[in-house]
């Protein structure tokens, strides 16, 4: 019996053009070959994927706390399902090239001299 269900996340699809191997769409194809094979159909969704405060926390290295309190302070929109957070992934995207580039801007004059040291 074939599996019921099959989950892409944006991640995998991203990787693949920047790395050429499209084994996400091969798992789409193999899927949809294993249920024709038995006759069944096969309905292609898609749905706005959501993260815990604790998945974007462990994608940026930081600690669940941090993430909570950046979101108690407005930093991170999040979206209450019941009395628990959620992070569109596509927020937890902003956040994350945000952080980058605040970090990034407290490094870049140290990076410059030891790239550039004075002659």
């Amino acid at each position: 019996m074939p599996h019921t269900h099959l989950t892409i996340h944006p991640e995998d699809v991203r990787r693949a053009a920047v790395g050429g191997t499209q084994g996400w769409l091969d798992r789409l194809a193999d899927f949809v070959r294993e249920a024709a094979s038995v006759g069944e159909t096969v309905t292609v969704t898609s749905r706005r994927r959501m993260m815990t405060p604790e998945e974007v926390a462990d994608s940026l290295g930081v600690s669940r706390s941090t993430i909570s309190r950046r979101i108690k302070a407005g930093d991170i929109s999040a979206v209450k399902v019941g009395n628990r957070n959620r992070i569109p992934y596509d927020e937890f995207e902003r956040y994350a090239v945000a952080a980058n580039r605040r970090m990034l801007a407290l490094v870049v004059d140290d990076i410059d001299v030891e790239l550039v040291p004075d002659e």
